[in-house]
């Protein structure tokens, strides 16, 4: 997603942003839709990934999605996948979003309602949703794109996703540790293994992260870490880069900068200046 998602998911109270809750039915796989009014000036937009693979739906069928991935290219089209690991990943669209459809899931369901494997992301990190959605998605995508009211998208959304629905099988302990890493910030491998002693070791824990969620518990808290940090960055102009980077649990701000350029190409002040 284009990581403005994130500073307007972090406040929901905004007007850029809706939460959508999923029905009682869809909320083991789905963690919420949101309505996001995308429109900004900016010619490029660092696309970055929370951990919770999501699905985007454009707002017009003829509003085609072009990302640049570490320099090359591709047009992912008016729906698209987003998830794993972004490194260097850009929107190039040459059209401004004006508002999309996020339907952001919870990545131990995710892959099963797809049927796909847990490396997927592995391989790319954006593409095309026509590529997983399976069968009966061109009638969904026609029967979306036939309204233009969001309640009458949602229905058919909500149809589409419940067609899919079969019984999962997975540690459900693995959300409740996916909410914890998301509302303590800075954390260690070893800090979640502490607060969990008596029900999981480190074995466990990296064997299921990476067949339930696609990702190993050190690659989330690493995006997570950097995702809080530029958000501070992006925010706060009362703070220095180390101030920043110790906040968030960088050794220093040459660990944080080192972090940036991975992420997005570019260092910190680089970055910010093009804004």
């Amino acid at each position: 997603m284009p990581i403005n998602f994130f500073k307007q998911l972090a406040n929901q109270n905004g007007d850029q942003i809706l939460r959508i809750v999923p029905p009682e039915h869809l909320k083991e796989v789905v963690e919420g839709f949101y309505l996001f009014k995308a429109g900004y000036p900016r010619e490029r937009e660092l696309f970055f990934n929370d951990g919770y693979p999501v699905v985007a739906l454009m707002q017009n069928r003829n509003e085609d999605v072009r990302v640049s991935i570490d320099g090359h290219t591709k047009c992912v089209g008016n729906s698209w996948v987003c998830g794993g690991v972004l490194r260097n990943i850009y929107c190039e669209s040459e059209l401004q979003f004006e508002e999309c459809l996020v339907i952001r899931f919870y990545a131990v369901t995710f892959f099963k309602l797809f049927d796909i494997t847990e490396d997927c992301f592995q391989k790319k990190q954006v593409f095309d949703f026509s590529e997983i959605a399976g069968y009966g998605f061109e009638k969904f995508k026609k029967a979306y794109y036939h309204y233009s009211s969001l309640e009458e998208r949602m229905k058919v959304t909500v149809n589409f996703l419940s067609e899919k629905m079969s019984t999962y099988s997975y540690p459900k302990v693995l959300i409740d540790i996916q909410n914890y890493m998301d509302r303590q910030g800075k954390l260690t491998v070893r800090d979640i293994l502490d607060s969990y002693a008596v029900r999981l070791n480190y074995k466990w824990l990296e064997r299921n992260f990476k067949k339930h969620l696609g990702i190993s518990p050190q690659s989330y808290l690493l995006i997570r870490r950097f995702l809080n940090a530029y958000m501070d960055l992006d925010s706060f102009t009362s703070k220095d880069l180390l101030q920043i980077a110790m906040d968030n649990g960088y050794y220093d701000d040459n660990h944080f900068i080192k972090d940036f350029r991975r992420f997005s190409g570019l260092p910190p002040k680089t970055y910010f200046n093009k804004k």
